[in-house]
């Protein structure tokens, strides 16, 4: 709290770097972190939203008068400084953490105690620590800006440029994020049968491997069988004529739509079959959009990842055609 309440002003930095293995640029985004009680002032890379929102600070701040920094006794402008005052100095912990919790419908606390700004650095630090392309312990050791980690025995000095590259290549704000096609239907939005609710006017494709079908389901984001779909009445066979039909059908835009994935969502995209697995269980009783739990939808309705069906499906002949296949509906179901 105490470094974010010494920030200058002009404490971010942009530069350029280029990916290794692609060739491609980036934009970097360096913040100045002042002097701490164990550390000299530094610069760390963070991801460019954070410097954009402070640049979008810049621009609504009113003018305010130099304040001497306690740490280094300098006069200078600070970032967060109205009417010619820091900001308190238990304003993060104790005003604005509760104002986000209270936005985002979360407690301010949990099992280990309050959320406050140390929390959420040592949340972070894991996040890097743990993402697909992790940071080592001495890159994180310097974007902490630790003197004497306890994971580490040795300080280790890293470039600049190469500390950002590995910031980059962690990217775990992206972790948590997946981006799947949508399929929008003009004709139905343009006769108004989307809005009479006689027909469905988007379409989601959360992908083959976990629904080999679409959703029709409006708020599919909100919908918690979204990863491991309940073949409910919303959903529509990518086999049927029904979803045939979306494939060539004239006035079908294609979109991509982001989703925030759950820790249990992501674990399955990477491949955890124990996870699959846990996740449909332990979605059993919930309901799905159309009412009914996939346990009562029965063996029909229930989730099975394509990977195990695979091993059961037999070859089919070149042309052959199951008939069966593609008029099954589920329970439900209304054309």
């Amino acid at each position: 709290m105490d470094e974010i309440r010494r920030l200058e002003l002009e404490c971010v930095r942009w530069d350029q770097a280029t990916d290794p293995d692609n060739g491609e640029t980036y934009r970097v985004c360096l913040l100045h972190i002042p002097a701490n009680k164990t550390t000299a002032a530094f610069s760390k890379p963070v991801d460019p939203i954070v410097g954009e929102l402070i640049d979008a600070w810049k621009d609504v701040r009113p003018a305010q008068p130099d304040i001497t920094d306690r740490k280094t006794g300098q006069r200078r402008q600070h970032l967060f400084c109205y009417r010619a005052q820091l900001i308190g100095s238990a304003y993060l912990n104790d005003k604005l953490i509760a104002i986000l919790c209270a936005k985002a419908g979360i407690p301010e606390s949990d099992s280990r105690g309050a959320l406050t700004s140390h929390r959420a650095r040592a949340t972070i630090a894991t996040q890097l620590l743990n993402a697909k392309d992790p940071l080592s312990l001495a890159d994180l050791q310097q974007w902490l800006g630790h003197k004497h980690p306890s994971s580490t025995r040795y300080y280790a000095k890293i470039l600049r440029r190469t500390l950002s590259a590995a910031y980059k290549k962690a990217d775990y704000f992206a972790r948590d994020v997946r981006t799947i096609q949508v399929l929008i239907d003009r004709e139905s939005i343009l006769t108004g049968a989307a809005a009479s609710g006689e027909q469905p006017w988007k379409y989601y494709d959360p992908g083959e491997g976990y629904c080999s079908g679409y959703c029709s389901y409006d708020f599919f984001a909100k919908c918690p069988h979204r990863l491991a779909c309940a073949r409910c009445p919303f959903y529509v066979p990518k086999t049927s004529s029904r979803g045939q039909l979306l494939a060539v059908k004239d006035g079908i835009d294609e979109m991509l739509e982001q989703l925030n994935l759950t820790d249990e969502e992501r674990e399955a995209l990477e491949g955890d079959r124990e996870a699959v697995t846990a996740l449909a269980e332990r979605l059993a009783d919930t309901p799905t959009p159309a009412g009914p739990t996939p346990r009562d939808l029965g063996p029909t309705g229930a989730f099975v990842p394509l990977t195990q069906l695979m091993s059961t499906v037999p070859a089919q002949k070149p042309g052959q055609h199951d008939k069966r296949d593609t008029d099954r509906k589920p329970p439900g179901y209304q054309e």
